[in-house]
């Protein structure tokens, strides 16, 4: 078991950058954002994808170490509390605003510093090969919120799609493929997501967004009891404004009548009181 390396996992848009942005603030630990670059859509056995990430989180190690600086997503050379900026495509969906690249590490690290990776389409397929050899971890947030940003958004969730999810899981491409309703499909989707969690991590491994923002960040205690120390000023996104009321009603309607996996971690009356927000 690899101890020190955390693979960070969960649900689009339910936090996870945030988690890692948080991560960062705490003494000892390193939090990279989707820094593995076309692995999982070149390989398609999952033990030989888990042998590379080993070899990912290795090298990263030396690079920190010998050099201050690591692969990651960043935005002005820091991982950003949200990807998501404030530019809108033609479609008027909310544009990605992260670059991936080198981004200088300058704190100081002992030697068996906490090394976290995120990626939450590509970690959530693999997780049942990963669980067995990295302390895994996954992201949740209210489903309502999740599929109102999902819409809001440039990424190919919003079309009820996960490219790199649907070329590791053939199950999961061939349930997608069966449905043409877009909502539908998206509903689908995030079951998927939440049938892994609640399959495969203990609950213990598994953060609700909610809890992270109203502890300034303390939540993340599961993942390093250095989390402790965080005291960050947090505002819950869950009734963002970018989100369309109209949708959200659309959404929280399909929802309340559907039986997804995400009931394991959320109950229908968190969806009903966020729709009278």
């Amino acid at each position: 078991m690899h101890e020190h390396d955390i693979v960070l996992t969960g649900l689009p848009r339910s936090g996870t950058t945030l988690a890692c942005h948080l991560l960062n603030k705490v003494p000892d630990t390193v939090a990279l954002h989707e820094p593995i670059r076309g692995l999982f859509r070149r390989l398609s056995d999952h033990d030989e994808i888990r042998v590379e990430v080993e070899r990912f989180f290795a090298m990263s190690r030396e690079s920190i170490v010998n050099h201050g600086v690591a692969i990651s997503k960043h935005r002005g050379g820091e991982v950003p509390d949200n990807p998501v900026g404030d530019q809108h495509s033609e479609a008027g969906l909310r544009q990605r605003a992260v670059a991936n690249g080198e981004m200088a590490i300058d704190k100081e690290l002992g030697p068996s510093f906490l090394l976290a990776v995120k990626h939450p389409v590509a970690f959530t397929a693999l997780l049942g090969t990963l669980v067995g050899h990295f302390p895994c971890y996954a992201m949740i947030r209210n489903p309502l919120s999740v599929l109102a940003s999902w819409n809001s958004v440039d990424m190919p969730v919003q079309r009820g799609h996960a490219p790199v999810a649907e070329h590791l899981d053939a199950r999961l491409k061939e349930t997608l493929a069966g449905i043409k309703d877009r909502l539908d499909r998206q509903v689908a989707l995030l079951s998927w997501f939440c049938d892994r969690y609640a399959t495969v991590l203990p609950p213990s491994a598994v953060v609700r967004y909610e809890d992270i923002v109203a502890s300034g960040g303390r939540a993340l205690r599961t993942i390093t009891p250095r989390a402790e120390a965080l005291r960050e000023p947090l505002e819950s996104r869950n009734a963002n404004p970018a989100y369309d009321r109209r949708v959200m009603r659309r959404i929280g309607e399909r929802l309340l009548r559907s039986d997804g996996a995400f009931w394991h971690f959320y109950t229908r009356d968190s969806v009903e009181r966020l729709l009278q927000n």
